[in-house]
């Protein structure tokens, strides 16, 4: 494992959450990142072309994202971009794709190029940007063909979704744990984990190792078909592998850690609320979840919150749903409890978006519920207004009010929007979920020069959004004009 570091740092001053978008951005301007304080220090991908990483931090709920400084790394056609897999406390976890060198026997195979994950950390001052080593338990190899890819290839690494993987951020020094859960069939799982201790803090000198430890599903618990939607901390020690329309298996990752137990470990089932487990999917398994959410916030609650259609089969009927949300009230019992102060009906919820003149007309129908880590009757929503316009607010739920709003700002729009032709992004943004993180409280406030670059953009986007309604508005009374004349 290589790990780029620096040096332990004071208690910072609270800077505030953010929502941090699942894309990221690879900068394309070649420049120094010195002057702001989230700039890692510099890693190296598994071929060793340098790499760091940095934050363009927004106040939610206006969207932060991740920035990639890695101008070595070659463009093709067809390879996809790095994206965040997880967040949690101080930590990204984030994988990417990586080019093989500029061999013309092996440059072309884009399907072959070997995936890294980084996991970026804001626990030392500068921040570390942690490689993990490749993991090749359960992968294919073919030796004869093999030798001509290096330092290896795709199929030669274990096959893992972003979606079946979650970080726990634990112990001192920038401790923290992967884990994979797959497998979920009759009465077994499979978990895959690497531990990494910082050397300063384990005095050890060997790279952690991935693992597999099978998981005994408790007696009694039928799993139907899974789906994990997310996956997420709790207590402290576990991480929850989320079937938002199933429950939720727990896995005590600190627990899991102890090489010295041979006992094997039970994975816990805690399913939904009964009313919740009523409604079942209503989009494919493939695509992101846009009605429902489970979200922790800092004070470590457990919150569900749903947008059901009464009456509908289709998802995009804007006048018939109901904003619920459930909290997990006992972890050890799994016992929820229904917010009925904090449920909007339509009715209500339209109320709430005409108190402020700048969100879509007409109407759009909310989706991607997101929990806020501050507050958990806070909520932020998606609101899509055409292909390149989406609103994500902030409502307080109980108290019935809009607090805030921001325009999404697309990948293609970081830097000013001047992305060469060649470096065309290939993230095309059609609503998903962001990732709440209270990472800015570790960071000195004044030390987070790019929120001023985020104010910034989002004027400019507004002053674009509002001409461009005022063209089709000036189209619309000129077409009303023609008719009347005719």
């Amino acid at each position: 494992m290589e790990e780029a570091t620096g040096g332990r740092k004071p208690r910072p001053e609270p800077a505030g959450c953010l929502l941090l978008d699942r894309f990221v951005h690879r900068v394309w301007r070649h420049g120094d990142v010195e002057w702001d304080a989230t700039a890692s220090a510099t890693a190296h991908d598994c071929v060793g072309r340098p790499i760091r990483a940095s934050l363009r931090v927004a106040g939610a709920p206006a969207v932060s994202r991740l920035h990639l400084h890695w101008p070595s790394r070659p463009e093709y056609v067809g390879m996809v971009e790095p994206a965040v897999i997880a967040v949690h406390r101080h930590s990204i976890l984030f994988q990417a794709k990586v080019p093989f060198d500029e061999d013309p026997t092996t440059c072309d195979e884009v399907v072959s190029f070997p995936r890294d994950y980084f996991v970026y950390s804001a626990a030392s001052s500068p921040p570390s940007l942690t490689r993990l080593p490749p993991c090749f338990i359960g992968g294919s190899s073919n030796p004869d063909e093999d030798i001509y890819f290096k330092p290896y290839r795709r199929r030669q690494q274990r096959a893992m979704l972003d979606e079946d993987i979650g970080l726990l951020c634990h112990g001192v020094d920038g401790e923290f744990t992967v884990a994979e859960l797959t497998k979920c069939c009759y009465q077994e799982a499979e978990l895959c984990l690497l531990h990494h201790r910082p050397t300063a803090s384990s005095g050890e000198e060997t790279p952690p190792q991935w693992r597999i430890k099978k998981l005994r599903i408790s007696d009694g618990i039928r799993i139907r078909s899974w789906t994990t939607d997310t996956v997420v901390p709790a207590a402290g020690r576990f991480l929850c592998w989320v079937d938002n329309y199933q429950g939720m298996l727990l896995v005590d990752v600190l627990l899991a850690n102890d090489e010295s137990r041979t006992d094997q470990q039970q994975l816990r089932f805690i399913p939904l609320p009964r009313e919740a487990l009523r409604s079942p999917r209503i989009y494919t398994e493939d695509s992101p979840d846009p009605a429902r959410c489970v979200g922790v916030a800092d004070n470590g609650m457990i919150k569900l919150v749903c947008i059901t259609n009464r009456g509908s089969s289709r998802w995009h009927n804007r006048y018939a749903f109901t904003v619920t949300s459930w909290t997990l009230v006992d972890l050890r019992r799994g016992r929820w409890r229904r917010d009925h102060r904090a449920t909007v009906k339509h009715a209500d919820f339209f109320r709430i978006y005409d108190t402020d003149r700048c969100l879509p007309r007409p109407r759009v129908m909310p989706s991607f519920p997101m929990v806020s880590m501050v507050d958990p009757d806070v909520v932020c929503f998606l609101l899509q207004e055409d292909r390149d316009t989406t609103w994500i607010i902030q409502v307080d739920l109980r108290k019935k009010v809009l607090q805030s709003r921001a325009l999404y700002i697309r990948v293609e729009e970081e830097e000013g929007g001047g992305c060469p032709d060649d470096i065309r992004r290939k993230n095309i943004f059609g609503g998903h979920s962001f990732i709440p993180s209270q990472l800015p409280t570790y960071f000195s406030k004044d030390a987070i020069k790019s929120q001023e670059l985020s104010e910034a953009m989002q004027k400019a986007k507004l002053w674009r959004v509002v001409q461009k309604e005022d063209i089709l508005e000036a189209q619309l009374r000129e077409r009303l004009t023609l008719v009347k004349t005719e």
